[in-house]
């Protein structure tokens, strides 16, 4: 990435960890690997993407795909093979350019990468001939990172996805407007601008590129000044940047920017117990009880509605004040007195016999301040993205429920109603992980990440970004 520094050593500089993780995010996002899956790793070096890749499967339990790295260097092959030995991965020694399917096992599920960035100029004069002859990017004072892009989009299944960084140049560059051309006839998800200083001491203008195998659509495109837009590339090869001049870009918020807390519901460690009929609560339980819900029958309302606590079917029995804090047994004795029948069962749970938690304690202690506020709930694991509104604060949801709790309570009905809309839920689809069946999981860490154009949050609104 960038040229100051690079001809010695052909181009080459290394990506940061950090950097290859955050790619390898996107690589997988919305289609995480199995078993049967393969990567490729174009150009591998010591093997920095091998190892997110590694790190995010095993990071999220999921079963490792076979990965395949390429590098022409002898040294650097031979300290990647043993740096991986053992693992799921081949290393294979050669020009990536010149390299069959064949010679690399088949196609791909997924390419990712940093390719070398060598000018028209420093690449030898017979192979420059030579690759002129094999690619129909070679055109003009072409870079070599342009002809990977096209190399492994060759070698990519599909459906297939590719992640590149790359210098920013080929948005623009008369060199460029075959490869722009390539890329524009599949869907090129994602152009993301990234801090001029992501390599280090190397100046560069970086650009982290996500590219489907598949029919052309909509492009989110992020400049490094935070601003977005969703555009429609030129399909002729002209430069990409028009597009992005003539956009509405915009600053949104992510959702994490306006909400005090987005979690899963209580966890109890034992809801057989804790979680009883409504019907059968006496009086001298209902102090404790407040209203609970689990993913099924949330599902029962229509989306964006406002939970009805009248046909809501159980209650669940909380120890603890207003506040979070666990009551002491003379506050909770007719509470107590009621759960001794199963304090066996209780005090069996983990979080009693290895954590030394009091034996009428939740496995995790309730954030009360928070749950008792007006908030918005959905399903952890759904087939496709629905949220509900709590708008009195009263209802506890069940650990197969997330909600979130808005900074400002006056959103709350705008804010589901965006939740709900098809932008947010396309976002979503593409974003979250998925479950068995292709279920979406509606996570913490990727709500937090979802935009939320300024309009909805309103003028006036007084909330910081975070």
């Amino acid at each position: 990435m960038g040229r100051r520094g690079l001809v010695a050593d052909r181009g080459r500089v290394a990506t940061p960890p950090d950097l290859a993780f955050y790619m390898v995010e996107k690589l997988f996002r919305g289609a995480p690997p199995g078993g049967g899956s393969r990567v490729l790793d174009a150009g591998c070096g010591l093997g920095v993407f091998i190892d997110a890749v590694l790190r995010w499967c095993r990071g999220r339990c999921a079963e490792l795909p076979e990965v395949v790295g390429v590098e022409v260097d002898p040294a650097l092959a031979e300290a990647a093979r043993r740096r991986f030995a053992g693992e799921r991965v081949r290393i294979v020694r050669g020009d990536f350019l010149l390299m069959s399917a064949g010679e690399l096992g088949g196609l791909f599920d997924y390419v990712i990468g940093n390719p070398p960035y060598v000018s028209y100029e420093y690449i030898d004069p017979p192979k420059r001939e030579l690759y002129k002859r094999l690619f129909t990017t070679a055109v003009g004072r072409f870079d070599l990172y342009m002809l990977f892009f096209e190399k492994a989009l060759s070698l990519l299944k599909p459906g297939g996805r590719l992640v590149f960084v790359t210098p920013e140049k080929y948005l623009y560059v008369l060199s460029a407007v075959a490869l722009r051309r390539l890329l524009a006839s599949y869907r090129v998800e994602e152009v993301e601008l990234i801090r001029e200083d992501a390599f280090g001491g190397v100046l560069a203008y970086p650009a982290v590129t996500v590219v489907v195998k598949e029919a052309p659509s909509l492009t989110t495109i992020r400049l490094r000044d935070g601003r977005a837009a969703r555009v429609a590339l030129p399909r002729d090869g002209s430069p990409w940047l028009s597009a992005i001049a003539t956009a509405k870009l915009r600053t949104p918020y992510s959702l994490g920017d306006l909400v005090l807390r987005i979690s899963p519901g209580v966890a109890t460690g034992r809801d057989d117990v804790f979680v009883i009929p409504k019907r059968a609560l006496s009086k001298e339980l209902e102090p404790f009880a407040y209203p609970t819900v689990g993913g099924r029958e949330l599902s029962a309302f229509a989306p964006g509605s406002v939970v009805d606590y009248d046909k809501l079917a159980h209650v669940i029995l909380i120890p603890y004040d207003r506040g979070g804090r666990l009551l002491d047994e003379g506050e909770a004795k007719p509470l107590l007195d009621y759960l001794s029948r199963w304090r066996r069962v209780l005090e069996s749970r983990y979080a009693v016999r290895a954590e030394g938690k009091r034996w009428y304690a939740f496995h995790e202690d309730p954030p009360m301040g928070d749950l008792l506020r007006p908030k918005i709930l959905w399903r952890d694991i759904a087939k496709e993205p629905a949220f509900y509104i709590d708008a009195k604060g009263l209802l506890i949801p069940k650990h197969t429920v997330y909600y979130l709790v808005p900074k400002d309570p006056g959103m709350l009905p705008r804010l589901a109603e965006y939740l709900n809309s098809a932008e947010a839920k396309r976002w979503l689809m593409e974003h979250c992980q998925r479950a068995a069946n292709g279920y979406l999981r509606l996570q913490t860490h990727v709500l937090r990440q979802l935009p939320v154009p300024p309009e909805v949050v309103g003028e006036g609104h007084g909330l910081g970004r975070v």
